[in-house]
């Protein structure tokens, strides 16, 4: 089992945090997706699916997520429900005292039995790979959302 934590502040109220997050049209924003599509009609909630083509180490893969959890301004999570590897995301968001959001997400991944041994190699460009993505959605947020 991967998993990964990473949480950082961005300058945007807690709403305004939540509503980019939950967008599935800024995803691609932000995450290595270069489409994603609605399965399940209505507003995004929990059992929402979505399909999506990611790229992964250089390689691309089509899968499908799950809305797992959907709590606004406080929770959202989603997993892959058919794809190359069980995977996970949760996020959750707290308001700083200065009108900001504390932004934290925590990435699982199970590269199956098969492949567990890959863990310890993998791991190190997962976590870097996070870490421009979190970047990359603290920039887009700041910079396209008003206050």
């Amino acid at each position: 089992m991967i998993r990964l934590e990473r949480s950082i502040t961005i300058a945007r109220p807690i709403e305004a945090v939540f509503a980019y997050v939950t967008d599935m049209n800024k995803v691609k924003s932000w995450l290595p997706v270069r489409d994603i599509r609605a399965l399940s009609p209505g507003v995004i909630g929990v059992g929402s699916t979505y399909a999506q083509t990611a790229v992964f180490m250089g390689r691309e893969f089509a899968s499908t997520i799950e809305v797992t959890q959907y709590q606004p301004t406080r929770l959202f999570a989603f997993k892959m429900i058919q794809g190359p590897f069980p995977l996970s995301n949760t996020m959750t968001l707290a308001p700083t005292p200065g009108g900001g959001t504390i932004l934290t997400i925590i990435g699982e991944a199970e590269p199956g039995s098969a492949l567990s041994f890959i863990g310890p190699f993998v791991t190190p460009i997962v976590k870097k790979q996070m870490e421009t993505q979190v970047n990359q959605l603290k920039q887009a947020i700041e910079t396209t959302v008003g206050r």
